[in-house]
This record gives structure tokens, sequence and C-alpha cells, in this order.
């Protein structure tokens, strides 16, 4: 108890030293970047991104990675939604016990455009010419019981963006931990993600030649730089705690408080009923810790019902109300589960998201 006490402690600790001083770096994010923050799985934005203490399975990789620690069967989840301008995400997690103490997870996050025609001024109709705006996230994670309720992970990712000609590299840490207090499965999380150096595009398509004049032979070949950006450094904390214990019937409730460089902080509240551990029901609330009402020309607020509803109701990435179903099918070995979330949004449309996960 002393031993997992002490490693708590630590951990709450080590994350606090790291997320002080980078938290406070407020807009600095490249917009590329940020699809990072979106997460994956749609039992977790089902329940309003509350997910940090509760993360469990494959689902995990993408919110913090400890939750694997605590897997004794390899596992597997692909998900899929159409995002804003059609825009694509596609999110394929794997986790793979290797005793009872630790395991290995593999993540892959991608944004994907499609293609997208190019135009001119000449040409506002279209070119018949394409490029494409991609961002892929491939991490591999490692998760470990420290004790019976203390785990911990971290997780190294490789991210790649591609934007027509030109193209941005770069890596980031995620470290977390979770430390069940025995009590109705009351759980603590903390993670602190997308922790790396900055990342600044290159390629063909910042190189130009400078015009010759009458001192020059021949055009001068030339370069734009990239304006270097940041990660979106995040730390977020939570609980989970069982309301009803099953069988038949559970009830979890979850509350997290999540800080994005490049946003002001947030919290969310997320409920999941599960009825034989078969049948779940999920519901996910965001709340602005900092609402902005902003000021009339008196220099005084004065805001009406709605945006007050907007500004207090809102999640990471101004996202609004969600919920979502589950369904978990015993297909011989095997266990399939199928996973739906519907995210509204306060100034874009409702997103959908559908996850597919089998467990081997």
């Amino acid at each position: 108890m002393k031993t997992s006490r002490r490693l708590l402690v630590l951990s709450i600790l080590a994350l606090a030293v790291i997320a002080t001083p980078l938290s406070a770096r407020l807009g600095g994010s490249g917009a590329s970047v940020s699809f990072l923050t979106m997460g994956g799985g749609a039992r977790p934005i089902a329940m309003g991104c509350a997910y940090t203490a509760l993360a469990d399975g494959p689902d995990a990789l993408f919110w913090n990675p400890a939750g694997i620690a605590n897997m004794d069967r390899i596992a597997g989840t692909f998900g899929q939604a159409i995002l804003f301008a059609g825009m694509l995400e596609e999110n394929l997690a794997l986790g793979v016990p290797l005793s009872e103490l630790d395991a290995l997870g593999f993540q892959v996050l991608a944004h994907l455009s499609g293609p997208i025609e190019i135009t001119t001024y000449d040409d506002q109709d279209g070119t018949g010419n394409y490029y494409m705006a991609n961002n892929y996230a491939v991490g591999i994670s490692y998760g470990r019981k420290m004790t019976e309720k203390f785990s911990a992970g971290v997780t190294l990712k490789a991210i790649d963006l591609t934007l027509h000609r030109v193209a941005a590299w770069g890596f980031a840490v995620d470290v977390g931990a979770t430390y069940n207090v025995g009590i109705r499965n009351f759980r603590l999380g903390f993670v602190v993600q997308h922790f790396g150096p900055d990342m600044a595009y290159k390629g063909e398509g910042l190189i130009f030649n400078t015009r010759k004049d009458t001192l020059q032979t021949e055009d001068i070949p030339s370069t734009y730089k990239s304006e270097p950006f940041h990660m979106p450094f995040t730390f977020a904390g939570g609980v989970a705690i069982d309301l009803i214990e099953g069988p038949p019937s559970r009830l979890t409730m979850t509350a997290d408080f999540a800080h994005i460089s490049d946003q002001p902080a947030k919290g969310a509240i997320g409920l999941e009923y599960g009825l034989n551990e078969t049948l779940f029901l999920r519901l996910g609330l965001g709340l602005n810790t900092a609402p902005d009402f902003g000021d009339d020309e008196e220099g005084t607020t004065s805001v009406d019902a709605a945006t007050i509803v907007r500004e207090v109701l809102s999640n990471r990435n101004t996202r609004g109300p969600s919920a979502g179903l589950g369904v978990k099918i015993p297909v011989g070995s095997y266990d399939v589960a199928v996973d739906y979330s519907f995210e509204w949004h306060w100034y874009l449309a409702p997103v959908h998201r559908a996850s597919l996960g089998i467990t081997f």
C-alpha cells in the first residue's frame, strides 16, 4: 500500500511539473496538428471525452496509455467518422498483453481530405488538377500494472502532415497513470499528451525562383521558410465511479478536466449504463470552465440564455452534448463489439462515429 501511494504521488508530481509551464503557452498549435486532440473510438466520444480515468481496452491508447495494462486478451478496434467539409477520420488500435502485468499497444489515427480540386483566379470552377491534405499519427505504447491498483503507460508516436506539395514530420510522447481506490471501483486518471518538439513544413511547394534583373544572367533559386508551430500539448485529469454495481446493471459516471495548450481549460461529464455487459447506453456533456461572454460597448456583459448555454456547455474543440449506443456479442471464442456515437457541435454539423471491436 505504501509503495503504491508513493508511486501515485510521484506520478502526479511528475505530470504536474511537466504540465504547469507548458500548459500556460496558449495559442501556439498548428491547425493541421490539432487533429491529435480529437481522440478516437466511438465509446469515449459518446461519453463527452471524459475517459481519462475509465480508459481501458484498445481505445485507451488515444486517451490514456495506462489503460491497456489491465488487458488480459488481445483486442483491436477500428473506427470511422465523416467530419466537416467531407474530411474522413479513421482510427485503428490494437492491444496485446505480454503478461499479467504489462501490455503493448499500437495505434493509427488518420484525417483524410480526399481529392480537392485546385482552383485559380482564372479557373474558379476548377483546373482539373487535385491535391490532398492528409494527417497521420502512428504510435506504439507500453502499459504496466505497477501494483494491484496503480498502472502507468507511455506512448511514442510519429506524426506526418501532408498538404499538397509540402509536408511536416515530427514525434510526440504521451504519459499516463490510473489508480483504483477500490471503493465502488473509484478510479483516478492523469495523462500528459502530445509532448514533443515544434514542427515546420518543408517541400517543393516552398521553393521558387527570384526573377532575374538587368544584373543577373538567370533566376535565383529561393525558398520560403515555414514558421514552426507547437504540438497541442494536453494535460488531463479525471475520475470514474460505478454508481450502480452489477450484475445485471452497471452505471458508471466519469468526469474530466482537460487543458489543451491553445485552448481554455475544459471539463466534461460522462455516463455509461451497461446491461449484463452486453448492451450499453452512453451520454456526455462538456463544461466550459472559463466561459467568455464578451463585453458590450459600455464594457459590461450582456448575453441571452442561448449564449450562456453555448458557452458553458462546450467541450474540447467546442464539442457539444454527445450520446451513443453499444452492443457486445460473443461469437464463438471471440467477443465482437459495435459502438456508435452522435456528437453535436455548436457551430458545425453533427458528427456520427462507428467503431468495430474484436477481442480474441
